[in-house]
């Protein structure tokens, strides 16, 4: 025969708050027999005489006991039930797949309200991962579909043509070209989203400014040396407290686009001082340039405005800078000419406020 069990939290609180009135009223009880006896008190002295007395006197006890008992029941029930139940329901929605639910955390028991917090960073965490998995599904099916597709239709010509020599290397270029883009693309579009679904930046701690950038320029050598590009720097020594690596992205895509965009032989012009409690950075190309349509929409993903451009790149470096720099706190202008080149001011907060 199986046990009887108490399966839910209510049904064990009354069953407690029942045996808690029957063991309070059996103490009243205990101890008034006891100084009864003991000659302290006589309930025939009092307004309670006789046997119809002696009811009355334990009836009333027993109410109170009663009462007491509910008092306790509703206030356990506001402090711990009710957290409780929202918290189990929120459960059962997160297990549907519905991560974006929040509990109440206007809780008087601290423990209690460190759960709900929990609770609910949980949940934001796991709807950001979702998120992400659906952003970077979409964004990949949509801008992988033409590189692949060249380097299935070149491969295809390799294969079943008889090709020259110079064909052969030609398509082989190609095929390698779009290979390199489709590694670039992925690795963008999985830091643009990720960046996207953070709210603050972490690992934050004091750096050099000027140093980075002038790592940044030497990591791009190979890029400014062809283009045989007259560099002129102005770093006002900065120290910075913020994401190193993270900042790292914006010089790197910013540079690297001056550098691309520039003629053979053009200036290139980095320079950074501090103001206001802001790092002031200008980047300054005389190249190409842009128009003004293409400049209000350069933060676009995927958005490449120059087509003769933009086989090297995918559109999504200047989107990264710019969620790098909101998530900084901080500001990004820029100001371009056709013909006469380009000037990206960035605006970074000395020191990151978490």
């Amino acid at each position: 025969m199986s046990r009887f069990k108490i399966r839910t939290l209510k049904v064990r609180l009354i069953v407690s708050i029942f045996v808690m009135i029957t063991a309070v009223y059996g103490l009243i009880m205990m101890m008034m027999m006891l100084a009864y006896h003991a000659g302290f008190f006589d309930y025939r002295d009092t307004y309670f005489t006789g046997r119809v007395g002696l009811f009355l006197l334990i009836a009333v006890f027993f109410v109170i006991s009663v009462i007491i008992g509910i008092m306790v029941f509703y206030r356990f029930n506001d402090l711990f039930l009710k957290p409780l139940n929202e918290l189990s329901s929120a459960l059962k929605q997160v297990e549907k797949g519905n991560y974006d639910i929040a509990v109440g955390t206007n809780v008087h028991v601290r423990e209690l309200r460190r759960l709900m917090r929990g609770f609910n960073r949980m949940t934001k965490e796991i709807s950001s991962v979702e998120l992400l998995k659906k952003d970077f599904i979409s964004y990949f099916s949509h801008e992988f579909k033409t590189p692949i597709t060249s380097i299935r239709g070149f491969s295809r010509q390799i294969k079943e043509r008889e090709l020259t020599p110079e064909k052969q290397k030609e398509y082989i270029d190609i095929i390698y070209r779009e290979s390199d883009r489709l590694i670039k693309m992925s690795s963008n579009v999985l830091t643009l989203t990720k960046l996207e679904h953070q709210q603050t930046l972490i690992n934050i701690k004091p750096y050099q400014l000027d140093e980075q950038l002038r790592r940044t320029i030497l990591l791009l050598e190979k890029q400014w040396t062809e283009k045989d590009l007259d560099l002129v720097l102005d770093l006002e020594e900065i120290s910075i407290i913020s994401n190193e690596e993270i900042i790292k992205q914006i010089w790197v895509n910013v540079i690297g686009n001056a550098i691309h965009y520039s003629n053979s032989g053009d200036r290139l012009k980095i320079g950074c001082k501090q103001a206001d409690g802001f790092a002031k950075i200008r980047i300054r190309d005389f190249g190409v340039g842009m128009s003004d349509s293409v400049r209000e929409r350069i933060f676009e993903k995927f958005y490449q405005g120059d087509a003769s451009h933009g086989a090297s790149g995918n559109g999504l470096g200047m989107s990264i800078v710019k969620r790098i720099v909101d998530l900084c706190g901080g500001k990004i202008v820029i100001k371009s000419q056709i013909g006469k080149g380009t000037t990206v001011l960035v605006y970074l907060p000395i020191e990151y406020e978490v």
